[in-house]
């Protein structure tokens, strides 16, 4: 429902005609439908059978960046494209059922939402563009249990399915947040503010 809807809103805002999209890149946190994201839009907006499409899912909240790190990607090697991403959020058929509080606190936390970006590298698209993606940084924290185990999917013991949420959680995203301010400071920040 929302997924299609603002598609239909972002295409007919800009007056983007679904055949002119070069490249078509959509991720979902825990969602993994059959058909996938991309072939559901591709289905029902007509967009051509040659676009390159990449269905992005079960990477947490990290897919929204993977996502539009790899439409960058994309765009620098094939010019003069049109890249579609869309960050999706749906939680409703992952919903935990059991009694385990460290699974309960994502049906509370997580609802459904979706965002959907156009990227260009057309020369002519520039004067129109909101914004320019000067820097995208990704860093990866210690490949330690504490981080691989801070959000993870698993049964519990009555065997419910269930997306468990640790208490080191906290930790290793205000790791992960210094890992990038870390890396995106230099690229950003002038010397000035660099030496302090």
């Amino acid at each position: 429902m929302v997924l299609f809807t603002v598609v239909n809103d972002l295409l007919s805002k800009h007056k983007i005609n679904p055949k002119s999209i070069d490249i078509l890149v959509s991720n979902c946190s825990l969602f993994c439908p059959m058909p996938s994201i991309t072939s559901m839009i591709l289905n029902k907006f007509g967009f051509r059978s040659n676009i390159r499409s990449f269905n992005l899912s079960g990477m947490g909240c990290s897919a929204g960046i993977l996502s539009i790190s790899l439409a960058k990607d994309l765009l620098k090697v094939h010019r003069k494209s049109l890249a579609l991403v869309l960050s999706m959020e749906a939680v409703t058929p992952n919903g935990y059922g059991g009694r385990e509080k460290s699974m309960l606190l994502p049906n509370i936390l997580f609802r459904m939402g979706v965002a959907a970006i156009l990227l260009s590298n057309r020369k002519h698209d520039k004067r129109i563009a909101k914004y320019e993606l000067q820097h995208l940084v990704r860093t990866h924290i210690d490949l330690d249990d504490q981080a691989y185990q801070s959000v993870f999917q698993q049964p519990d013991e009555a065997g419910h399915l269930g997306v468990s949420l640790s208490r080191a959680l906290l930790h290793v995203a205000v790791k992960a947040l210094r890992n990038n301010m870390s890396e995106l400071g230099p690229l950003m920040l002038p010397y000035t503010e660099q030496l302090q």
